[in-house]
């Protein structure tokens, strides 16, 4: 680091050159072990949102979670973190830590309460759909789109008896690419969510994914049911479902930071470091790259 740097991270001065003198590697750990890491989450996820434009109007931000492996020592619990990605840049910009003993499903509000979420579209797997998340997002001016399996059996079997038949002509939008050589085909139906329990809810959709061989051969079928407060267009809504499917933070994590390859464990070392690798990505004159 330059001089000005260790300077404002206040680093020792070299007894006789007078110089700033990097911290060793035994530093590093004991501070990063020391620190409080629910606080770095918050300043560097803060750093990082005054560094993005303000996101549009309907912009997605992801909300997924993410197991840190080798970072539970010697009881074996590895660290559960919870973080939101905006769609538009893949910029993690709210992180927190799952507390031991429950699941992210409990943390929405721990995750959002620091985070101007306003006019975007929080975006969830199916752990998420509940009453209570719908709610406060709602209350708190931001859609969702949420994609429902069978944990929650009767908001899934009202979302199918609106859907109309799975057919060509009754689908709303449909589109197709190429991918690796594979045909990749995407079709979504979509319903007015009238009568559907759930708080804010004004679409019920149906999302099907077919992959086929250069040849033709279709070699897989995908079919995901949802429920959403937009009431936009059918490929409006599939572009926010592919988008959270797709989202980077599991593969920037895990390949180009590789934190599942280390074993900090100590303090609060996992986390921090999970926190502190944003910051690795930011280039200066190149904006942010994807984290």
């Amino acid at each position: 680091m330059p001089q000005p740097l260790l300077a404002a991270a206040d680093a020792r001065r070299h007894p006789v050159l007078g110089v700033r003198v990097a911290p060793g590697r035994d530093t590093l750990r004991r501070v990063i072990e020391a620190v409080d890491a629910a606080m770095v989450d918050r300043l560097v996820s803060a750093w990082l949102a005054t560094r993005l434009a303000p996101p549009a109007g309907g912009c997605g931000l992801a909300v997924d979670g993410k197991t840190v492996r080798h970072s539970g020592g010697p009881d074996g619990v590895d660290v559960q973190l919870f973080a939101a990605m905006r769609h538009d840049t893949a910029v993690v910009v709210a992180q927190v830590l799952v507390p031991a003993g429950t699941t992210e499903v409990t943390q929405i509000r721990a995750l959002l309460d620091h985070t101007e979420i306003a006019g975007t579209v929080i975006t969830a797997d199916a752990a998420h759909p509940s009453g209570d998340t719908a709610t406060y997002l709602r209350n708190r001016d931001a859609d969702y789109v949420f994609t429902v399996k069978g944990n929650r059996p009767t908001l899934l079997a009202t979302i199918t008896d609106r859907l109309p038949a799975a057919t060509a002509a009754t689908s709303d939008h449909t589109d197709t690419e190429r991918r690796s050589g594979y045909r990749v085909t995407r079709t979504i139906w979509t319903a007015p969510a009238t009568g559907v329990d759930f708080p804010g809810a004004a679409t019920a959709f149906r999302l099907r994914r077919d992959t086929y061989t250069p040849d033709g051969q279709r070699i897989s079928k995908q079919i995901v049911h949802g429920i959403t407060s937009l009431t936009s267009t059918g490929a409006e809504i599939a572009r926010h479902v592919r988008t959270h499917l797709e989202n980077k933070v599991h593969w920037v994590r895990d390949v180009l930071l590789g934190e599942d390859t280390h074993h900090a464990w100590l303090g609060s070392g996992a986390h921090a470091m999970a926190a502190a690798g944003a910051e690795s990505l930011v280039r200066p004159g190149h904006g942010l790259l994807e984290h």
